[in-house]
């Protein structure tokens, strides 16, 4: 009896919900979005607010989506138990399958602020949900007053014409469909249907700097001047415009000019000092694909501009997202850290291809094989080296060999040098030894002993090439 109570309760609910004008409204906002489609399977998450509930019930009144509720418990306010109780049973309710997440404020790492924890908790939970339950989307509540208050915030932090993007509506997998929606219109909609959600205490906390620019700035403004939000909303599209152009200007006209793979680039110094201050910072973000992540700061900003401007040749600027940067004379040097760089010997065998520290190795014997094929590739002795024991590793200090056509040793670190092997390239530089003797600087140079001459009855090819090209 309960349930058939619940049942038409939340029949009534929709009926009045496929009323609204704001329903309307929703489903052509929802056509705006590149990929979703009927009989997508999406995350909705939903904390139990006004506005996370809005979507919720907005969506499942589409009949259009297969819908999953997922719910983060941060575990900061006294009620938060209660709040996970509420959307666990609306998803009940509305028979949509529900998951949620337990966090331990505890785990907070220093320097980390509240929200910044609670964001990234948050959204990795989401995607893990999504992950397990081959869910294509995943859906937030921010609405035009969220993105408002975003954007104040970032001009606040000084975090460049980025940060005037404020919140994407599409992110990847991510949606953001209230994102042309006021709170006022979300409010007024609530109002009208009747809907029940649960009121963050917290919300009111104007000591929150997000919650003092809601009430005490954007409010009394939006009260002041109509269409405020949609104003602010048409001026991130701008923006968003403008950035685009920028970034297709870049790619288009400076790309063509620098050396790049997945881990690395390489700038010619003299293109950098002819660019502005933002196209300089801006070419150096999408060379390391970091252009939408999180927003850098105006330290992290100026940090980065003083090191490419300055003369800092053999110089290393690590960066806050898992890059560095070196001068190396006349080339600015990006490279992403990594912290597995292999260090041990790793045994080379005949004809089976070897992958050690990004590179692949490969020793050849027999068969046709054509060493124009590749351009890393040395033909050697083989009638010496065949009966020795053939490892790879990094080299270290104190190695030395005979270079192809010297007649003494030289150490590997002067070698280097003379190669003009920049800084960040010597840390992950790989030798091959022969019963502990080098006989290949990998890449660069072979070892004297190891060359063909008249006398030779076998060889063999030794190719070096990046995995990831």
């Amino acid at each position: 009896m309960i349930k058939s109570g619940k049942f038409l309760i939340m029949t009534k609910l929709q009926t009045l919900i496929q009323r609204d004008p704001l329903f309307k409204k929703f489903k052509k906002q929802l056509k705006t979005f590149s990929g979703l489609s009927k009989g997508d399977r999406i995350i909705i998450s939903v904390s139990g607010g006004l506005d996370s509930v809005a979507l919720l019930l907005l969506m499942n009144s589409t009949e259009q989506f297969n819908l999953i509720v997922c719910h983060i418990n941060h575990n900061l306010r006294p009620e938060s138990n209660n709040d996970k109780s509420f959307v666990e049973d609306l998803s009940g309710d509305l028979n949509i399958p529900y998951y949620f997440k337990s966090l331990d404020p505890e785990s907070q790492n220093n320097g980390t602020s509240v929200e910044e924890w609670g964001r990234i908790n948050r959204y990795s939970f989401l995607e893990k949900i999504a992950k397990k339950t081959n869910c294509k989307w995943i859906m937030t509540g921010h609405h035009g007053n969220d993105q408002a208050e975003t954007v104040l915030m970032n001009l606040a932090r000084q975090s460049g014409v980025l940060g005037l993007r404020g919140i994407a509506k599409q992110d990847g997998n991510l949606l953001r469909p209230f994102l042309a929606f006021t709170q006022t219109e979300i409010n007024d909609f609530s109002k009208r249907t009747g809907y029940l959600y649960k009121e963050d205490s917290t919300n009111s906390d104007i000591t929150i700097p997000r919650n003092f620019i809601r009430h005490s700035i954007v409010k009394p403004w939006e009260d002041e001047v109509a269409g405020l939000i949609s104003g602010i909303h048409g001026s991130v599209q701008h923006f968003i415009e403008w950035k685009t152009a920028l970034d297709f200007l870049i790619i288009k006209s400076l790309f063509p000019n620098v050396k790049k793979s997945d881990k690395r680039f390489d700038i010619p110094m003299d293109m950098m000092v002819t660019l502005p201050k933002m196209a300089k910072v801006r070419l150096v973000h999408l060379l390391m694909d970091d252009s939408d992540s999180e927003l850098w700061s105006k330290h992290q900003l100026n940090m980065l501009n003083q090191f490419i401007n300055k003369d800092n040749t053999g110089k290393v600027h690590e960066l806050h997202n898992g890059w560095r940067l070196l001068h190396n004379r006349d080339v600015l040097i990006g490279e992403k850290i990594s912290s597995d760089i292999q260090k041990s010997e790793v045994e080379l065998y005949p004809n089976v291809p070897l992958d050690y520290n990004e590179y692949r190795y490969e020793l050849i014997l027999n068969g046709r094989y054509d060493p124009s094929e590749t351009t890393n590739t040395e033909t050697i002795n083989w009638s010496i080296l065949k009966n020795r024991k053939l490892e790879i590793r990094t080299w270290k200090k104190g190695d030395s060999f005979q270079p192809l056509g010297m007649d003494g040793h030289q150490k590997i670190s002067d070698f280097l040098i003379n190669e003009k092997v920049d800084r960040l390239a010597k840390e992950s530089q790989s030798v091959l030894t022969a019963n502990g003797e080098i006989v290949w600087v990998c890449g660069r140079r072979i070892s004297d002993w190891v060359k063909l001459t008249k006398s030779t009855a076998e060889t063999a090819f030794l190719i070096w090439q990046p995995i990831h090209a």
